[in-house]
């Protein structure tokens, strides 16, 4: 019985000496490659002062909602401005409106990069795109209007306008629903490094319902993934519950690359001039395969 149990043992600790010894012998794990660095933009946008404000208006019976204003610096290279909000009207014997105002002066600067021996920049250029995302609604078939004006962003240097971008306005009434989704641009223009740049934008929304004599009316304007109205407005927004929100808004991307020519054209060589065509011979009666005697 001791025996038996001693050659237990002593396989056992051959077994655990055996995993042992090809644990330490076993091959290290593959490195991970380094990751490939990317290369710094030629140029970066220097945020500077900033204004921004955004202003509501309502009578009693309406309710403005989100309302913001927000820029965000994405890259070195561009910037991301978001304007966001809603409003809501509705009227029982008395008239309802609501509105918001969006204004932004935005300062900024166009730095380059340290210089490289081996790599020649270009001038840079400012590029501008616009989105507007949203919907626009109203119940009432007699009356109401709910509205979005153009969305428009414009560069300024020393109060001149260099570049300017503006989304179409929209507007509802009569009990008409519109979900908006609009892109405009790029559009760019030439700048220069270490001047004063103003980025001028402005966007609104208003929603207004007259009194009505059988039911009451609602318009909304809904431009904000979020913008927390009362449940009171739930039949007006109902229409476009299910659409995706978190891109609703007005948006605009301010981008600085290098000024890049378009290719030159391709100049096709000239056709290969062809001789002439030559009459053919006539052959005579009579002679065939020979020459004529």
């Amino acid at each position: 019985m001791v025996q038996s149990c001693a050659l237990r043992l002593s396989l056992i600790c051959t077994a655990c000496l055996f995993s042992l010894t090809s644990s330490s012998w076993a091959a290290p794990p593959a490195a991970k490659p380094a990751p490939v660095p990317v290369p710094a933009p030629p140029y970066t946008i220097l945020l500077h002062s900033r204004g921004a404000a955004v202003t509501p208006e309502k009578s009693k019976n309406s309710e403005t909602g989100g309302g913001y204003i927000q820029v965000t610096q994405v890259e070195p290279n561009a910037v991301l401005i978001l304007m966001r909000g809603a409003a809501a009207a509705r009227a029982d014997h008395k008239d309802g409106s609501a509105a918001m105002q969006f204004e932004l002066n935005q300062d900024f600067e166009i730095v380059p990069a340290p210089p490289r021996k081996d790599v020649v920049v270009r001038p840079p250029k400012m590029v501008l795109s616009a989105w507007v995302i949203g919907t626009l609604n109203t119940t009432a078939p007699e009356g109401g209007m709910a509205q979005q004006a153009p969305g428009c962003a414009e560069i300024l240097a020393a109060g001149t306008p260099l570049l300017k971008i503006c989304v179409n306005p929209h507007t509802v009434s009569g009990g008409q629903n519109l979900l908006v989704n609009d892109r405009f641009g790029p559009v760019e223009a030439p700048a220069a490094p270490c001047i004063g740049y103003t980025l001028h934008q402005t966007f609104a929304l208003s929603a207004n319902q007259p009194k009505t004599v059988c039911h009451p009316g609602f318009a909304a304007a809904d431009f904000d993934p979020d913008p927390r109205l009362d449940n009171l407005w739930n039949p007006v927004l109902k229409p476009f519950r299910a659409v995706p929100h978190k891109d609703f808004g007005f948006q605009v991307l301010l981008r600085v690359a290098e000024n890049v020519p378009p290719p030159a054209a391709v100049r096709t060589p000239p056709e290969q001039m062809l001789p002439p065509p030559q009459p053919e011979k006539k052959q005579v009666a009579g002679d065939e395969g020979g020459a004529a005697k």
